[in-house]
């Protein structure tokens, strides 16, 4: 799911007493084209929302909304599915640049036998995942080494911190960023939803992630006490 801004929806239309998107400008979740979606009025409804769909202009796939409503809320949360945008690993390692193909069929595996109950199978092909993403950033110098060894090499071989980094340029004072987040130049509806997605990924990226690694290493020790 992928939260739709409210700088991108163009009209709206009563729905009882909520007002709801009935056009909107975004990113199509299968051909990658900024189009505008014309939401269908025949809704799904439930308890906490709405359901419904509309076509995408340049492929034609029909492309599904929700709409989260909340107590005297007239304004409801919009959200378009988009499965690229999925929390779950699996949806999203497929569609990286660069992911390494082995890597991919390990933990396609690893999450079928997982998903089958076959614990001693995921054990064996979680080791195998493990060792694949070690050996794409150590390569050689991984052969012969126990896992808590290269994990041990692995900040050596990798720039942990260059994602973020890399973001600073863009930030410069000089450049077209730095004005808007100064109020110095306007910010179009593309721009905010690329900022925003820029700051969901900082967040997960500098504090969900490393809470969550460090949350299951508790649990595990925990486990094994």
């Amino acid at each position: 799911m992928r939260r739709i801004f409210p700088g991108s929806i163009t009209t709206y239309s009563q729905f009882g007493h909520l007002k709801v998107p009935k056009s909107l400008n975004n990113v199509c979740p299968v051909c990658k084209e900024k189009v505008e979606f014309v939401l269908k009025s025949t809704y799904q409804s439930s308890k906490h929302g709405l359901m419904t769909e509309s076509a995408c202009p340049s492929c034609k796939k029909s492309i599904p909304f929700i709409i989260l409503t909340k107590e005297n809320d007239t304004h409801p949360d919009v959200y378009i599915y988009d499965p690229h945008r999925s929390t779950d690993a699996l949806s999203q390692i497929e569609h990286i640049p660069g992911m390494p193909e082995e890597l991919i069929r390990a933990y396609k595996s690893a999450v079928s036998v997982y998903l089958s109950k076959e614990n001693l199978a995921t054990a064996v092909l979680a080791k195998r995942v493990l060792e694949n993403v070690l050996k794409n950033f150590l390569a050689d110098k991984a052969n012969g080494q126990p896992l808590d060894k290269q994990l041990e090499l692995l900040p050596e071989h990798i720039n942990l911190v260059k994602s973020v980094t890399s973001l600073s340029p863009l930030m410069a004072s000089d450049k077209e960023l730095h004005r808007m987040l100064e109020l110095e130049a306007e910010m179009d509806d593309e721009m905010a939803e690329l900022v925003m997605n820029l700051l969901e990924d900082l967040i997960q990226y500098l504090f969900v992630l490393p809470g969550k690694i460090e949350m299951t290493r508790e649990q595990i020790e925990k486990k094994l006490i």
